[in-house]
C-alpha cells in the first residue's frame, strides 16, 4: 500500500509537470485566429502587412484624411451655452473632457495610420484645413470603463460618407493584467473608429477619389481667389439623415500650368506643412497627458464598481427601511398587545438603523466620486510657440494650437492679397 501510494503521488507530479509544460508551450506558440502561423526561424514575410487590406495598401490614389479635436460633447441649454447643472448630473468634468476631445482626435488619427490605407492622417484643431477626408467625432460617454462617440465621416465635396455611434466598455479586469501596464485601455475603441472609416473608403473606386483630390485643390484655390476659382465649383445645400450639409460639384479644372493655381500650391504647401509641424506639437502633449490620463484611467475604473455596489447598498437599505416602517405601522394598528408594542418600536428602531445605513452608503458614494474628480482635475494642455518661415518672413505663432492655426493661414492670406496688389505692405 505504501508503494502505491507512493507511485500514485509520483504519478500526480509528472502528469503536473507536464501539464505545465503543456501550458507554456501552448501559450508561447499560441495565435489569434486572424494572425498568419509562422513557425521556425524565418521572419514575417516583408510584403505582408498583416491585417491590411492588399487593394487598399497598393491603390494608385491615397486620400489624405484630417482627424479635427472632437467635440466635447457638453450638454448645453437653451440658449446654447453650457447646461453646467446637467453637465454635473452626468458626472462630466469639463478639463478632463476637453483634454479626452483632443486624445480622442490624436487616438483615431493613430489608429487610421495603421490601416495603411490613406495618405497623409493628421489630427488637426479643427475642420478649416484643407484634406480630402475629414473624420468627425463628438463624445457621448466616457468615464474609464464605458467610451462612446458618434462619428460622422465627410469628403473634401461635403458628401457625407456615414455617420456611425460607436461604444465600448473596458473589461474590470484589464488593469489587473500587469501586461496591460501602460498600455491604452480604450485602443479598441480607436480600432473601431478606423475600421469603420475604412469600410466605406472600400466602395470608393481609383476615379471617385482622384474626383475628391481635385475638389480638395479647387475648394483652397476658390478660398484665395474666389473670383478665379468659383466658376469650377457648384454647390447646393442638401438632405441626409436629418442632417443639412452643403454639397459641391466640380464642373471643369483650370490648366495645370495655370500661373495663379501654381501660387496657391504653393500656399496649400506652407499650410500643409505648418499641419506636419503642429503634429510634434500633438506627439508632445500625448507624451505629457497620457501618462497621467492612464493613471486616471487605472485608478478609477475600479472606483466606479465601488461607486455601483455603493449605490446597490444604498437602494437596498433604502427599501428595507422604507418596509420596516410599514411592517411597524401596521403592528401599531392592529394590537394594543406588548407584541403590538415591541413590533413597533423593533420596526422603527430597524427602519432608522436601515436609513442610516443607506445615507452611509451615499457618502460612500460622494467619496468615490471625489476620487474620480480629483484624477480627472489633474490633466491638462500646453502648447508651445512656433517658428514658421516662408520667403524670407519669419512669424512666431503663439497661444493654442486652434489660434496659432489661424495665425498662419492669416499670414498667407496676406501674403497673396499683396502679390495680387504689391501696393500693400505686410
Amino acid at each position: 500500500m505504501k508503494v502505491s501510494a507512493h507511485f500514485s503521488k509520483m504519478t500526480l507530479l509528472v502528469i503536473m509537470a507536464l501539464c505545465a509544460i503543456f501550458l507554456t508551450a501552448c501559450e508561447s506558440t499560441s495565435t489569434s485566429k486572424d494572425t498568419p502561423l509562422l513557425v521556425g526561424p524565418s521572419s514575417t514575410p516583408t510584403n505582408v502587412q498583416l491585417g491590411v487590406d492588399p487593394a487598399l495598401a497598393n491603390a494608385n490614389v491615397f486620400l489624405d484624411v484630417a482627424v479635427p479635436t472632437f467635440d466635447a460633447g457638453f450638454p448645453v441649454d437653451k440658449r446654447g451655452e453650457i447646461d453646467y447643472a446637467q453637465l454635473d448630473e452626468e458626472g462630466i468634468w469639463p478639463q478632463l473632457r476637453r483634454t479626452e476631445a483632443k486624445l480622442f482626435a490624436i487616438e483615431t488619427k493613430n489608429a487610421l495610420e495603421r490601416e495603411k490605407a490613406f495618405g497623409s492622417v493628421v489630427a488637426v484643431p479643427d475642420a478649416s484645413t484643407p484634406s480630402d477626408l475629414f473624420v468627425l467625432g463628438k463624445i457621448n460617454h466616457s468615464d474609464s470603463e464605458v467610451v462612446g462617440a458618434s462619428i460622422t465621416v465627410v469628403d473634401s465635396s461635403g458628401e457625407i460618407w456615414g455617420k456611425k455611434d460607436l461604444k465600448y466598455e473596458v473589461s474590470q479586469n484589464f488593469f489587473r493584467d500587469q501586461r496591460n501596464s501602460g498600455k491604452n485601455s480604450y485602443e479598441p475603441f480607436f480600432d473601431q473608429i478606423s475600421a469603420y472609416v475604412v469600410s466605406l473608403l472600400k466602395s470608393l473606386s481609383e476615379d471617385e477619389k482622384r474626383q475628391i483630390k481635385n475638389m480638395s485643390l479647387m475648394r483652397y484655390a476658390r478660398y484665395y481667389s474666389p473670383e478665379a476659382f468659383s466658376q469650377y465649383i457648384d454647390s447646393e445645400i442638401k438632405r441626409k439623415n436629418g442632417q443639412r450639409y452643403y454639397k459641391f460639384e466640380l464642373n471643369g479644372l483650370p490648366d495645370n500650368d495655370d500661373p495663379m493655381l501654381k501660387r496657391i500650391q504653393e500656399l496649400r504647401a506652407q499650410e500643409l506643412l505648418f499641419i506636419d509641424r503642429l503634429q510634434d506639437q500633438y506627439e508632445v502633449f500625448e507624451a505629457e497627458v497620457k501618462p497621467s490620463y492612464q493613471r486616471w484611467q487605472e485608478e478609477t475604473l475600479p472606483e466606479l464598481e465601488a461607486a455601483r455596489s455603493a449605490a446597490m447598498k444604498r437602494n437596498a437599505s433604502a427599501a428595507l427601511g422604507v418596509g420596516l416602517g410599514v411592517l411597524a405601522a401596521i403592528l401599531s394598528r392592529n394590537s394594543g398587545s406588548s407584541a403590538g408594542q415591541v413590533g413597533a418600536v423593533l420596526g422603527g428602531l430597524g427602519s432608522i438603523y436601515a436609513i442610516n445605513e443607506a445615507f452611509k452608503s451615499n457618502s460612500a458614494m460622494k467619496v468615490h466620486s471625489a476620487v474620480i474628480e480629483e484624477k480627472g482635475q489633474a490633466v491638462d494642455l500646453s502648447v508651445s510657440p512656433i517658428e514658421m518661415e516662408f520667403e524670407d518672413n519669419t512669424i512666431e505663432l503663439q497661444g493654442t494650437a486652434s489660434e496659432q492655426y489661424m495665425q498662419w493661414k492669416s499670414h498667407l492670406r496676406k501674403i497673396y492679397e499683396v502679390e495680387r496688389t504689391p501696393d500693400l505692405q505686410l
